[in-house]
């Protein structure tokens, strides 16, 4: 039972917060990729991406499913302080261990590949931003665990706002590639400092060799692991094979469209993440009405902006990359709009992925995640050379809808009350008149289309009852204060 605030209510407060600092914190996300590709141009941009998409791989090895195999358990014991500062403790100790380990040797090992010097040279300078973002994804389970998201925003934002400033220093100067990668690593250090900061109000992070804990905490997180490694093979392997096989302007281009993808789904992450525990603790209580509740909301606010998202996108993509970008990323905008549809399957597709966790259901996602990822990786040996970034966009949109699917078939089972078609026609309708009415304004300055295509939206959703007045007055009176989960 969650009191004094309903469920809604609860979630609404928490994203709204989330969401807020997101859009301030996305703002800055657009202005650092229009600064960079400015400056770096195709190749730089090239470079740089490459050298993000080498220690990408590497740091989704590292997670083995530690991340949300915590929020979980701490959802779980809610109430229950001693196991939450033991499990804290514990995992950022292995986890500081590991990553250091891991990331450490990655730029070591990048000197084996046929990289450009400066690409070499980049992987030096960056390991410190991957180091400092795995820790902190520990630290905003507990911020998830709490549904105290306003550090984590707040934290976003601070970290963002250092990099933006390092950008307009380095331009100013001249300073070139590597010392912008400096300023990424500075920045995503004061994002975890901050955040750390906030949270060791919540749980202890001191240092704690558990043995006993780690092997618990393994024995549930290995099957995401797994997962999680075979689901790499589909969602970054894209860009590395693209960087062993084809120009580096060519990497540049396909990078600046991913780039705005990843900033896009930080979104339906943070949503997961603060609603997982709360699943979690519903379905260990076999609170079925909560659950299908909880699934059912989660659902449609993830079609709700991932509908227009796409629909949008696949009209002024191009135009968006351009005024993003530069005129010298215009070809990036046919890339974006491939990938928007990727980024609308994995927003609902992350709700589904993370009720599977919630119901310990890891094991069954297997097969679908390593007969995608060895599939996927070897359409990507084999088009990449001859097709280039469109093979790399076009299998990332098939690889996504495969796994989302069988998530999403196995979040129904699990809740079945918790989609509804219905509601979900009624979304896909107000997105399909959006795109319409833009349809003839995409040339035009880009807010006219963007502002008309919201008010179209959010006119329709309203008059088609996709969200009821009584939702929507109940999400606009929500006040601030401490939700409390009661111990199970």
């Amino acid at each position: 039972m969650i009191s004094p605030m309903s469920t809604a209510r609860i979630i609404a407060w928490n994203t709204g917060v989330q969401a807020m600092g997101k859009v301030v914190s996305t703002l800055f996300g657009v202005a650092i990729i229009a600064l960079m590709t400015r400056y770096l141009g195709q190749e730089g941009f090239g470079y740089y991406s490459t050298a993000n998409a080498f220690f990408q791989i590497l740091a989704i090895v590292l997670d083995l499913g530690i991340n949300v195999t915590l929020v979980q358990m701490l959802g779980e014991r809610a109430g229950d302080e001693p196991y939450e500062n033991r499990a804290v403790s514990a995992t950022m100790t292995f986890r500081i261990v590991t990553a250091f380990v891991l990331l450490g040797a990655a730029p070591f090992i990048g000197l084996l590949f046929p990289y450009a010097w400066e690409v070499k040279v980049a992987l030096f300078a960056i390991w410190v931003s991957f180091f400092s973002a795995s820790l902190n994804q520990i630290v905003i389970g507990v911020q998830q665990r709490h549904l105290k998201m306003s550090a984590v925003a707040i934290s976003e934002i601070a970290g963002r706002a250092v990099l933006l400033i390092g950008l307009f220093v380095c331009m100013a100067i001249g300073w070139g590639l590597i010392p912008v990668v400096v300023f990424v690593s500075f920045g995503s250090t004061v994002n975890l400092v901050i955040n750390w900061l906030v949270a060791r109000r919540y749980a202890s992070f001191e240092w704690n060799w558990d043995p006993a804990f780690w092997k618990t905490m393994l024995g549930r997180s290995w099957p995401i692991g797994v997962s999680i490694l075979f689901n790499l093979a589909y969602f970054k392997a894209d860009t590395f094979i693209l960087s062993l096989v084809r120009p580096a302007t060519e990497v540049g281009l396909y990078g600046a469209a991913y780039r705005v993808l990843e900033i896009l789904i930080t979104f339906p992450f943070m949503l997961a993440g603060l609603v997982l525990p709360l699943m979690a603790n519903a379905w260990a209580k076999k609170n079925a009405e909560r659950f299908n509740t909880l699934v059912r909301q989660s659902l449609t606010a993830m079609a709700l902006i991932a509908v227009p998202l796409a629909a949008g996108v696949a009209v002024i993509g191009t135009q968006a990359m351009v005024l993003i970008a530069g005129a010298d990323f215009a070809a990036s905008g046919d890339i974006l709009k491939i990938l928007s549809l990727a980024t609308a399957v994995i927003y609902l597709g992350t709700v589904s992925s993370h009720v599977v966790v919630a119901v310990n259901a890891q094991r069954k996602m297997l097969p679908v995640y390593i007969a995608a990822g060895v599939l996927t990786a070897a359409a990507y040996l084999w088009l990449i050379p001859i097709y280039g970034m469109w093979a790399a966009a076009w299998l990332t949109v098939a690889s996504e809808v495969v796994v989302a699917a069988s998530a999403t078939y196995i979040t129904l089972k699990a809740a079945p009350r918790g989609f509804d078609g219905w509601n979900f026609l009624k979304i896909l309708f107000a997105g399909g008149v959006m795109m319409l009415c833009i349809l003839p304004l995409k040339n035009m300055w880009l807010p006219i289309p963007i502002l008309t295509g919201a008010a179209v939206y959010c006119v329709l959703i309203l008059i088609t009852g996709a969200v009821s007045r009584g939702t929507l007055k109940e999400l606009l009176s929500a006040k601030k204060g401490e939700p409390v989960i009661e111990t199970p």
